[in-house]
Formats: structure tokens, sequence, C-alpha cells
């Protein structure tokens, strides 16, 4: 038994997320492990692309009333953690999909 998952919830979501990612690369055809650190140097790069666009769009609310400015800083503050997380875990799945599938 886990203290921070007691009950195996967050590693059985994390399982499914691998298995669905997994079967994704096998429909794509990535069947050697360059090709899959090619989806890992391209996802960051989506990442970065993606939070700049964000970041941008945060910089131009900066003229809104004051009023939305908090809302807006909780906002950029959330798109930054979500899209790291989600990039993150995706990384960890394809390096798991290069361990036990391709090697």
């Amino acid at each position: 038994m886990k203290f921070n998952d007691p009950f195996g919830r967050v590693e059985h979501r994390h399982q499914i997320g691998y298995e669905s990612m997994r079967d994704s690369m096998r429909r794509a055809g990535i069947d050697t492990p360059q090709a899959a650190r090619e989806i890992i140097k391209q996802s960051k790069k989506r990442a970065l692309k993606f939070l700049g666009a964000g970041m941008i769009l945060l910089l131009s609310v900066i003229w809104l009333p004051a009023i939305a400015t908090p809302m807006a800083f909780a906002l950029a503050v959330l798109l930054v953690i979500w899209v790291v997380s989600s990039t993150l875990n995706g990384q960890r799945y394809i390096q798991r999909y290069i361990d036990e599938e391709l090697e």
C-alpha cells in the first residue's frame, strides 16, 4: 500500500494513459527507438509553442480592466501547469514504450 496513492487510482490512470499512447504509437507505425525519440522532441517543441501563444494571449489581456488581471493570471498558471504536466507524462509514456516495447 502506497501512502501517496493508497487505492492505486493514480497508477491505474497512468496505466490507461500509457496503453492508449502505446496503441496510438503502434497504429502510427512508430517501431524504432529513434522515431519515438523524435516524437519526444516534437512534443517539447509543441509545448513551447503552445506556452508561447498562451503567454502572448496573457500579455494582450493586460489591457483589460484591472479586475480581470488576477483571473487572467490564474488561467495562465493553470495553462502552464497543464501543459508541463501533460508533456512530462507523455514523455514518460513514450520512454516507457521505448524501454518495454522497442528495446
